[in-house]
């Protein structure tokens, strides 16, 4: 993956030879979630589209889960692998914008796996300003307290139906 690569009118990606490739990842035991990204076909020089890669412990595949803009299956717009871990859409340059493994990311992963589906804003998706990709890319990370940063052209990112749900008293914290 290499050095961190300007992504036109969206700043830089991360430096991507911190993350680990994926497929290295499947035979470790640990929780995984990785918050990616790529620029939005079309609107790319001012837009990307976020999403999550999750493994639980144990596990040895990883599940994607984001927002799409055609509803489908029983959680409305929210989506569990329409697409390849790693896809990117069309857009040509996902890339990973922070990851969590072991005891800290098990949180979080708990947190997609038992609250997207009952995401406030499942059955709504406006393009701009939102909810869209980035709003539940932010419901997400506000619900289960990490503190990773979706950037400025995560537009629909400050759009929410409503509050986020916080983390089961029984989920563990880090």
């Amino acid at each position: 993956m290499g050095a961190a690569a300007p992504i036109l009118g969206c700043g830089t990606a991360p430096d991507q030879g911190a993350f680990a490739a994926l497929s290295s990842l499947t035979e470790n035991s640990l929780a995984i979630v990785r918050l990616y990204a790529a620029p939005l076909p079309g609107i790319g020089l001012v837009a990307i589209h976020p999403w999550f890669v999750v493994k639980q412990v144990e596990s040895t595949s990883f599940d994607r889960w984001e927002v799409w803009p055609v509803a489908g299956g029983p959680f409305g717009h929210v989506r569990q692998n329409l697409f390849a871990a790693e896809g990117d859409a069309s857009s040509d340059g996902a890339y990973v914008i922070a990851e969590l493994q072991g005891a800290a990311a098990e949180p979080v992963v708990d947190f997609i796996y038992s609250q997207s589906p009952s995401y406030p804003c499942r059955d709504h998706y406006v393009l701009l300003p939102g909810p869209n990709s980035s709003s539940y890319a932010q419901w997400v990370l506000d619900g289960t307290g990490w503190n990773a940063a979706l950037p400025p052209s995560a537009i629909g990112k400050d759009v929410a139906c409503s509050e986020p749900a916080k983390l089961n008293s029984n989920m563990r914290q880090s």
